[in-house]
């Protein structure tokens, strides 16, 4: 039994300030790799974690042309919603998205809080949990859990949560590998953290984020990273094998850095914050209030950048009509 993961390709029609590169086009490469990349390792299913889309109500033009795609993938494709894929991080606002679309005329398969059997050689159930606002509070750490095993040979856990294999900032609510590691889930799949992180292992069970496909954030870390998939074999035990995407090219073509450094300091400060709201995506877009809370929380931030981003972001807030 084969299957190939990938996750957060947010797909849009437009590119976002730090692409030098046709951004549209980039994603539909990416993705037609992939499943070239499915056809010809003959999986079984292709299992994406989310963020399909950058936003919910993305261009039906964008959503015709990825579909065209779909029609021809060698075999189904299932998918848990993302933060991207909803509105108000609200993952009962599915059916009003794209995604939701897109699962309604059957071109994927959506997974949230869902489970599905796949029979071969091996039995393997796969479980998803679609992103939910607050998920990695303390108190809310059981949806990466799962507790019970049943005949499957195999469980494996989509969930698109912010997973890490080691703690960062305290004001950005996350969940450590460690912190699940009781889970029945012989595998745990989970993206969000476009950067990702090595695949962990512990007393057998795998963890595995591989990273977004996509690098829209032009830090120095994204420059140096590849995009990659994950190819997971299951047999008498699991193989995990990463692939780097060919069409993928190097950082320093397809991102620019140019206009960070060419600012003031303080306002590459202000840039590197905005970066450490869109990597956290921690806050409800209805709950200005509470994210206000959150950037006075983050004690390295000078005073005058919190109210600039803040001002910003009700702006957009404002535009969007959110």
């Amino acid at each position: 039994m084969k299957i190939l993961y990938f996750t957060d390709s947010h797909i849009r029609g437009n590119a976002p300030k730090s692409r030098l590169d046709d951004y549209f086009e980039t994603c539909l490469k990416k993705h037609q790799e992939i499943l070239d990349l499915a056809r010809d390792h003959h999986v079984d299913a292709i299992l994406h974690g989310g963020d399909l889309f950058d936003r919910p109500d993305v261009s039906i033009a964008v959503v015709s042309a990825f579909s065209k795609l779909l029609v021809d993938s060698p075999c189904p494709f299932y998918i848990v919603s993302g933060n991207h894929d909803i509105y108000g991080h609200n993952p009962e606002t599915i059916n009003r998205t794209m995604l939701g679309l897109l699962n309604n005329i059957g071109l994927v398969h959506l997974m949230n809080d869902e489970s599905i059997l796949l029979e071969g050689d091996c039995k393997v159930k796969i479980h998803g949990t679609p992103y939910q606002y607050g998920m990695d509070q303390e108190e809310n750490r059981s949806r990466y859990i799962l507790k019970e095993k049943g005949e499957e040979d195999y469980l494996v856990h989509v969930i698109h949560g912010f997973l890490m294999d080691k703690p960062i900032h305290e004001s950005i609510a996350h969940t450590l590998v460690t912190d699940i590691q009781e889970t029945s889930a012989d595998v745990t799949l989970t993206g969000h953290y476009h950067t990702g992180f090595k695949t962990q292992e512990i007393d057998g069970k795998y963890f595995i984020n591989p990273g977004s496909i996509v690098r829209i954030a032009n830090n120095l870390s994204e420059i140096k990273r590849r995009p990659k998939v994950i190819l997971l074999e299951f047999g008498e035990n699991i193989q995990v094998q990463e692939i780097y995407l060919k069409s993928a090219l190097p950082g320093e073509e397809v991102l620019d850095r140019s206009e960070i450094e060419q600012h003031q300091f303080k306002k590459a400060k202000l840039y590197e914050f905005q970066e450490l709201i869109d990597a956290s995506a921690n806050f409800a877009k209805s709950d200005v209030f509470e994210l206000i809370g959150e950037i006075s929380a983050m004690g390295k931030v000078d005073d005058a950048i919190k109210k600039e981003a803040i001002r910003r972001l009700a702006q957009v807030q404002e535009e969007e009509d959110l």
